[in-house]
């Protein structure tokens, strides 16, 4: 279907939040991550609208979505601003699916509403305290935040491109880029705060939502990518390994859409068997 959204505005705790929606049918909320732009799921927006009512928004101190004066990241107040977005949208609850640290979002959206959450999707969500090697990838942010504070953000950037894998791969089109202050928000205000967060896991699988994890190919075994079985573990929800890289539903839209839409299947059985109590 053509892309052709409407835009709209609600403001929640001090923020203009910026989000636009196409589609009619059951809700999807789309999260953005680092980079704060909701403009990466156009593509997916419009590959859904003719079956979904598919919504996005730019999160706060990001893109549209500005403040009079940026604070450090709350994990908790960004699942509020989805669920002012929800609210806006009219409905009661949603389907889910963010990406990287929006991922971080839905889980965290999942702990303190998750009534509000009909089936989530985390793809690449970089929980980096569950993995194995988790003292190792914590220095190695501490270390990122030094290069950032001393060196600026050009070097961070560079450094921390190492481990975004296959974004150069041949014949794979480039993602929409963030807005210039995007970056810069998220080395002052977000990175030191993700670096060490994480959800009370074993509370979201107490309350048996409908959880799935994705983890990209081309990303083989970058530690956003791992993250995802650990999780896995966990919460013992599907998983499933997808087509792209850390935005292979933005640059592959057309080989990810499929594997999306089993997923929804999926967490749609496994909803249905808590419903009826057979889980």
């Amino acid at each position: 279907m053509e892309f052709n959204p409407t835009k709209a505005i609600v403001h929640n705790e001090g923020c203009d939040l910026h989000y636009w929606y196409q589609g009619q049918g059951p809700l999807i909320t789309f999260i953005p991550g680092g980079n704060g732009h909701g403009r990466q799921f156009n593509n997916i927006m419009a590959a859904l609208s003719d079956k979904f009512t598919c919504v996005t928004f730019d999160r706060r101190q990001m893109s549209a979505s500005q403040v009079k004066v940026n604070k450090k990241l709350s994990p908790p107040q960004q699942a509020r601003d989805i669920r002012a977005v929800i609210k806006a949208m009219g409905f009661d609850k949603s389907i889910l699916f963010g990406s990287s640290s929006g991922g971080i979002f839905a889980f965290t959206f999942a702990h303190d509403f998750p009534e509000m959450v009909d089936r989530l999707i985390a793809h690449e969500a970089p929980t980096i305290t569950l993995l194995p090697d988790a003292s190792e990838v914590f220095e190695w942010f501490l270390h990122l935040m030094e290069v950032y504070e001393i060196q600026g953000l050009e070097k961070v950037t560079i450094e921390f491109a190492h481990k975004l894998i296959g974004y150069g791969d041949e014949g794979i089109p480039q993602t929409v880029k963030p807005e210039p202050e995007n970056p810069k928000n998220f080395w002052d205000n977000e990175f030191p705060v993700l670096l060490g967060y994480a959800p009370n896991f074993w509370r979201i699988k107490q309350n048996k939502t409908s959880i799935g994890v994705m983890r990209g190919v081309r990303c083989k075994d970058a530690f956003f990518a791992r993250a995802t079985e650990e999780q896995a573990k966990v919460l013992d929800c599907a998983k499933m390994l997808v087509p792209g890289h850390h935005q292979g539903f933005e640059a592959e839209t057309k080989e990810f859409l499929p594997y999306f839409l089993s997923m929804l299947d999926t967490l749609e059985r496994k909803k249905e068997e808590v419903e009826t109590g057979k889980l």
